[in-house]
């Protein structure tokens, strides 16, 4: 079936930053951690927060110790107080968009303003502000609530941050008509307002419309009532299992949109469920080939598939003999170290990627076998190498073991080599520089150009290693896994990247000025600018794990191979003439 997701969906910046405050604080802060109610609207992850020992607390006790997180909708300011008396230590979640509104209820009703704010009065935010405005804050729902007004003569409207920005326009221009020289500040979140016009933007390419949230989300809820609005079928759901496939599959094109408090892992759950889908409209060859390419992925045979590639590029770029045993144990050595590492490590993929996760826990033995027997292969074709290859390849296969497997020294279900920030993508691409470039070192005599081949080639697996981390943000932070992007967050982990990707063609002109790769090295930096559109695209369209970003990630060592390849056959064929 054919899915149009929306651009911006899914956790917004509030919601993201009160996720990750609950998170560090269930490994650092003083146990036992609470919640003031619950952190956000959205029960799926509400309950991965109580496996991490992190539960919502309905009232405040006189007596109390550990920590308390305020909900990302913020509370009256008597609430806070009486929560640090009672002996918590407290730590405010409250989203930086509440924040603002709530220091304008409290400045301007110090100044004798009557404060309206536009909203749910039973929803926490407004219940917050209201707590900030006192006796001056007014919340106002409807059109009806006008004709309750007191007379007004100093007055400010504010607005709930998740409010439908065309009904707060209309209704505050109604309050202006009828007392005039009031203040309106438009406080609807950034966010909300991104997020409502993707969904009137969906409403005009697609047959129906797909909501998925809480069903307490009012933001969620809002999203669903302006696509029904613009005149399409809506189907709001909390999970992937509430659709209503059979309704579902008439449509032509479904899109997807979400609340602002839904985590990525039930977004790409209900897309990945939509895709699946048999559709009378789509082509058995484009279903097919998407299916394809998914087992591929899946199975690390495009990975596999790519260090090959890779390896080959790498040993012909540098002058030496292709030797196709060196390009097979470099796919069967990095296929055994991936998957086991996946095998592992099913709890974080189960967030990130559910269906990828059944795939590995249905077919688990054949993998497992298919790991163990890769591994002994590559021992065998390295003794055939050399002893020094042999030894390489040991010590290899052992830190790659030592690293995923439930050994020496594991807290929880992590090593302390995992505990590290940011190690896992560096290891990842030590692994491939060893493999690809340290080995035939060995074999070969060394060149000076396989030193800027290996520089290529490291970069190259830690951007991809880095890449497919972002995609699986969420989810990592949930476990606790220390990747890149949870320790330094997206946005610097996209400078390391460009950095990286500066130092990519930075590799390629050491290559050719120094390293005496050949002239007609220059075709890399084909590979150079794919780099920089997979950036691109990845800044644009993150929304955790996507097939499309996938699929670029994965092309980046297949389409580096391919340049150098290029380059290669350029220079066969004007040797010939």
């Amino acid at each position: 079936m054919k899915v149009v997701m929306a651009k911006k969906a899914g956790f917004c910046m509030g919601v993201r930053r009160a996720v990750q405050l609950a998170i560090k604080a269930s490994y650092e802060a003083e146990k036992p951690v609470y919640t003031y109610g619950p952190l956000i609207h959205n029960e799926q992850a509400l309950k991965l927060l109580e496996m991490l020992g992190v539960k919502p607390l309905k009232k405040i006790p006189s007596k109390a110790q550990g920590t308390i997180i305020i909900r990302a909708h913020g509370v009256p300011p008597q609430d806070k107080k009486n929560l640090k008396e009672a002996g918590f230590k407290v730590i405010d979640g409250t989203c930086p968009r509440v924040s603002r509104v709530q220091a304008l209820a409290r400045k301007y009703s110090r100044e004798g303003y009557h404060v309206i704010i536009v909203g749910d009065p039973d929803h926490a935010e407004v219940k917050g502000i209201l707590g900030y405005a006192g006796k001056q804050g007014i919340v106002v729902s409807n059109f009806r609530d006008l004709e309750n007004l007191p007379p007004l003569k100093k007055y400010v409207v504010l607005s709930q941050t998740t409010q439908d920005e065309e009904f707060f326009k209309l209704i505050s221009e109604e309050i202006l008509a009828r007392y005039p020289g009031g203040k309106v500040y438009n406080t609807i979140c950034n966010a909300t307002h991104d997020r409502q016009r993707e969904v009137r933007n969906l409403c005009k390419e697609c047959d129906a419309i797909v909501v998925v949230g809480g069903k307490h989300s009012a933001n969620t809820k809002r999203l669903a009532m302006i696509a029904r609005e613009e005149g399409k079928e809506v189907f709001l759901v909390e999970t992937a299992e509430e659709l209503d496939l059979g309704k579902i599959q008439k449509f032509r094109k479904v899109g997807v949109t979400a609340g602002a408090s839904t985590p990525n892992w039930v977004i790409n759950q209900v897309i990945r469920t939509l895709e699946e889908l048999p559709s009378p409209y789509e082509s058995p060859f484009r279903r097919w080939g998407r299916k394809f390419l998914r087992f591929l992925m899946e199975s690390n045979l495009a990975l596999a598939g790519g260090a090959a590639f890779l390896a080959s590029a790498v040993l012909l770029a540098a002058g030496y003999p292709f030797k196709i045993s060196l390009a097979l144990l470099s796919a069967l050595f990095l296929f055994a170290a991936h998957t086991v590492n996946r095998l592992v490590d099913l709890k974080s993929l189960r967030l990130n990627d559910p269906f990828r996760a059944q795939f590995l826990e249905k077919n688990r033995k054949i993998f497992a076998i298919a790991t163990v027997i890769s591994f002994i292969l590559s021992l065998f074709l390295a003794w055939h190498l050399n002893p020094a290859a042999f030894v390489i390849v040991s010590f290899l296969i052992l830190g790659s073991t030592l690293y995923s497997l439930p050994l020496f020294g594991r807290r929880e279900h992590f090593s302390p080599v995992q505990r590290i920030p940011g190690a896992r993508s560096l290891f990842i691409a030590l692994g491939w520089w060893s493999i690809l470039c340290f080995l035939p070192a060995l074999v070969f005599k060394y060149r000076p150009v396989l030193f800027w081949l290996g520089m290529i080639v490291f970069l190259v697996a830690f951007m991809r290693a880095v890449l497919l981390e972002l995609l699986e943000l969420q989810g990592d932070g949930f476990v606790g896994k220390e990747t890149l992007p949870v320790f330094i967050g997206p946005r610097k982990t996209f400078l390391v990247l460009k950095i990286c990707w500066l130092g990519f063609g930075f590799s390629i002109l050491g290559g050719l000025l120094w390293g005496g790769l050949m002239k007609e090295g220059v075709v890399a930096f084909l590979a150079f600018i794919y780099i920089y559109f997979v950036l691109r695209q990845y800044e644009k369209e993150l929304l955790g794990r996507d097939f499309y970003l996938e699929l670029l990630a994965e092309g980046l060592p297949i389409i580096t191979g391919l340049s150098l390849l290029f380059a290669v056959g350029i220079k066969g064929v004007v040797s010939q003439e």
